[in-house]
């Protein structure tokens, strides 16, 4: 019994530091990110400019993925963690402190998506650490819905903060960003981090980059996060350009991503239970349509309701299929090679995201805003097309997580 009281409290520490941990990065994620497009509108920027600060987010995750996913796979996830949340604080301070130049929210910018690059791709490894597919598949949706939550908490930050004008206070939006940037870096010390996976021989080495992209589902799996990525993205970058144009107060903005948030937090709820009911190829067609969807009503002069409405599409949309494509593509692949195959999923994703905010910038300037969501809402009635296509019926592969 003495063992038991003393050992027992060490895993719901380091889980609870992990829960947090996940919680509060995305909060400062989404708040410096939102804050970041306020002050670009308040410094009077174009929206070509507004598109390249979103860029330059991904623009080293997209050339360091790969390399830090294979590190994660021989070295563990610690050191990634550690730099990463330390990054994310560090561009948060210095968007408060000198965020007040085109050349410093570029900077603070690129660095901030370089933390979040490192902080991902160890939650993920984390996530993924689980001895069977079924729990994998569990763990991602509850890790996904975690993610939800936090989308929630970051939009009610932003209203807290904000006021009732157009453009909030992006001094303290920026400062409540560092704080809880501050606090996630503490939760750091006190998580279990996976270690290395273990080696046994050539079969259980990290497969070459080449040879992990022929793997069965790899591939699709990559490209059904993408769309679905880049909504999330331009959600964050573009509604709050969408809201100032159209007199929209900041606060409103933000309830609308926190129903979207909500909306993605209870679908994730009941992934397992419409998993095992409608299976991989219908939930992921269904997600990606639905998402398509909504970003086809914000796009088009609606009521308020109806924002409303197209946000919660959107919600579970993104809410059904990010754990649906994080699980398909580390089932598929060795454990010695989850944390390489992620980084290559999240080397598309950032692909996207750093080709799609400058493309639709020169969009936004010549057809408006709203010609940014009906571009990416076309993209992804394709996507779901192709989906469905490549997701071909086979024994076991809907139960499948």
């Amino acid at each position: 019994m003495g063992k038991l009281s003393l050992r027992l409290p060490a895993p719901d520490l380091a889980a609870s530091a992990f829960v947090l941990h996940v919680l509060l990065h995305q909060v400062v994620i989404i708040v410096a990110r939102v804050t970041t497009s306020y002050r670009a509108v308040e410094m009077g920027l174009s929206d070509i400019w507004i598109g390249a600060v979103g860029a330059t987010f991904s623009l080293l995750p997209l050339f360091l993925a790969t390399q830090v996913g294979a590190r994660i796979d021989e070295k563990g996830a610690r050191g990634a963690f550690l730099v990463g949340t330390g990054g994310v604080l560090v561009s948060a301070l210095g968007l408060l402190t000198t965020g007040n130049s085109v050349i410093a929210l570029l900077g603070w910018t690129g660095l901030l998506g370089t933390g979040h690059l490192l902080c991902l791709l160890s939650q993920h490894a984390t996530a993924a650490d689980q001895a069977t597919d079924a729990a994998r598949g569990r763990m991602f949706a509850y890790y996904t819905a975690l993610i939800s939550f936090a989308q929630i908490l970051a939009p009610l930050v932003v209203a807290v903060f904000a006021g009732s004008g157009a453009l909030p206070d992006t001094g303290r939006l920026f400062a409540a960003a560092a704080v809880a940037g501050l606090i996630s870096l503490g939760c750091v010390l006190f998580m279990r981090h996976p270690g290395k996976p273990a080696r046994d021989g050539k079969s259980a080495a990290q497969l070459p980059i080449r040879q992990l992209l022929r793997q069965k589902g790899v591939v699709p799996a990559i490209l059904a996060g993408v769309g679905v990525i880049c909504a999330i993205d331009l959600l964050v970058i573009y509604l709050p350009v969408l809201g100032a144009q159209a007199l929209i107060p900041a606060s409103a903005i933000a309830a609308l991503l926190m129903v979207r948030a909500l909306a993605s937090l209870l679908s994730r709820l009941c992934f397992g239970w419409l998993l095992s009911r409608l299976g991989r190829r219908v939930m992921l067609t269904g997600s990606l349509l639905a998402t398509g969807l909504g970003l086809t009503v914000l796009g088009i002069p609606v009521p308020g309701w109806a924002l409303a409405l197209a946000m919660i599409l959107i919600g579970i949309g993104i809410g059904m299929a990010t754990p649906i494509s994080m699980s398909w593509v580390t089932s598929a692949v060795p454990p010695t090679s989850r944390g390489l195959v992620l980084s290559l999923r999240l080397t598309g994703n950032r692909l996207a995201q750093f080709l799609l905010p400058m493309s639709v910038g020169v969009v936004a300037t010549g057809a408006g805003v709203s010609s940014v969501f009906l571009l990416l809402a076309a993209g992804l009635y394709g996507s779901a097309y192709s989906s469905y296509r490549a997701l071909r019926p086979s024994a076991g592969s809907d139960a499948a997580g």
